[in-house]
This record gives structure tokens, C-alpha cells and sequence, in this order.
């Protein structure tokens, strides 16, 4: 039996305090849904805010004097510096699916609720509109939305197992010493949990990949190209 995903709906076990808004960066038609939402998220519902330290650095909102009080009360952190993975409620974000993607990417455990307002020029993922957004924020924080569950791909990379070469005096002939080539081979060297596909590029290699697809151990084909 499956479960029909529009009977799916949101709870909390308790009330939400934080918030994570995610705005797309540079694009100066979201400046103004950005600062009603946050000043309804502050004022109206007595949120605790996360922003991002880089968009809080547009001038058109570093400047804007009216907005200064709603702006000392966000907490801000850096990608790839700050984790705030166990701080976060749920998220909102404002421009199209990218930014959608963006914010999945910051969470590489649970991702918590994600609510998408299309504001973009895709919009497959953001199925909210902005010119209800009170009723529609509302509605999330007292845990009376609709969910729909998305799976999401692990992506590991791993070092690639090469045939032993000659060694004289213990380094490789490229300089590298061997002892601690063999401790890297098949080591995992990143990972990553992403929502929608993987893109294997090329890199600066001139010549065709030859990418072997497996599923679940099973081969299932062999594709050839250039990324």
C-alpha cells in the first residue's frame, strides 16, 4: 500500500521558534517580498530568523534605515563555515527551483520543512505564491500544511584504484611516496546528499568518460561522453 502524498500533513511536536529564509542572491525584485516576510516573521509571530551574512551585505538592505531594527534581530551564519543544522525549524525560500536545490544543499542530514514561494524563473519545486504568503506562513507554523516527502541521492567519491607501478627508492616515479599513495587508494574523499541528479563532468580532461551505471550492485549500462 502507498500512501497518497496529499494526505500527508505537517506537525510539530512543539511549537517552532526558528526559521532559516534562503533569498536569491543579486536579484533586485525579491528585496521587498524578503523584508514583509521577515518583518511578519519577527513582528507578527515572534520568529527567530536565519539569514545568510552574504545577503544581509546588499547595499539595498545594508542602507535601508527602516529596516534596521527588523535586521539587528536575524542571526546570520556562512556556508560552508557555520553549521546550523540542529538550529533550523524550517526553511522558506524566495526565487525558483536553484534556490530550492541551494537550500537542500546546505542541510547534508535531515533537511527540515522546506517552503518554496516562486519567485523565479522555474518554478517545478516552488509551488507557493507570494501574495498570500501570511495565511500560507501561518498555516505551516501552526502544522496545518500539506507534505510531500522527496528522496533524496548520496554521492560519494572515492579514489581511484590504480595498478602498482615501479618504485625505486620508495617514491613513484611522479614524486609521490608509495606508502602513502596506497592509503589513499579507495579512500573516500567527499560526499554529498543532493535532491535531483548528479553531473559528472570531465573536468579538464579533452577525452571521452566511459561511466559504468550500477543499481544496487547490478550493472545497468554504459554511457559515454564529454560531461
Amino acid at each position: 500500500h502507498i500512501q497518497d502524498p496529499a494526505s500527508q500533513r505537517l506537525t510539530w511536536n512543539k511549537p517552532p521558534k526558528s526559521v532559516l529564509v534562503i533569498k536569491k542572491i543579486r536579484d533586485a525584485s525579491l528585496l521587498q517580498p524578503f523584508k514583509e516576510l521577515c518583518v511578519y516573521l519577527t513582528e507578527e509571530n515572534n520568529m527567530i530568523v536565519y539569514v545568510e551574512k552574504k545577503v544581509l551585505e546588499d547595499p539595498a538592505i545594508a542602507n535601508d534605515e527602516n529596516f534596521g531594527p527588523v535586521k539587528k534581530k536575524f542571526c546570520t551564519f556562512r556556508e560552508d563555515y557555520d553549521d546550523i543544522s540542529n538550529q533550523i525549524d524550517f526553511i522558506i525560500c524566495l526565487g525558483g527551483d536553484g534556490t530550492l536545490l541551494y537550500a537542500s544543499s546546505l542541510f547534508q542530514g535531515s533537511v527540515p520543512p522546506v517552503m518554496a514561494f516562486h519567485l523565479g524563473s522555474l518554478g517545478f519545486l516552488t509551488p507557493f505564491n507570494f501574495e498570500n504568503f501570511q495565511s500560507q506562513v501561518t498555516q505551516v507554523i501552526e502544522g496545518n500544511a500539506a507534505l510531500v516527502l522527496r528522496s533524496r541521492l548520496k554521492v560519494k567519491v572515492v579514489k581511484e584504484h590504480r595498478e602498482k607501478t615501479t618504485v625505486q627508492n620508495g617514491i613513484e616515479e611522479n614524486g609521490v611516496v608509495s606508502a602513502n599513495l596506497e592509503k589513499e587508494v579507495g579512500k573516500q574523499i567527499m560526499q554529498y546528499q543532493v535532491l535531483n541528479e548528479v553531473v559528472v563532468d570531465r573536468g579538464p580532461s579533452s577525452y571521452l568518460s566511459n561511466v559504468d551505471v550500477f543499481l544496487d550492485g547490478h550493472l545497468i549500462t554504459t554511457v559515454q561522453g564529454d560531461g
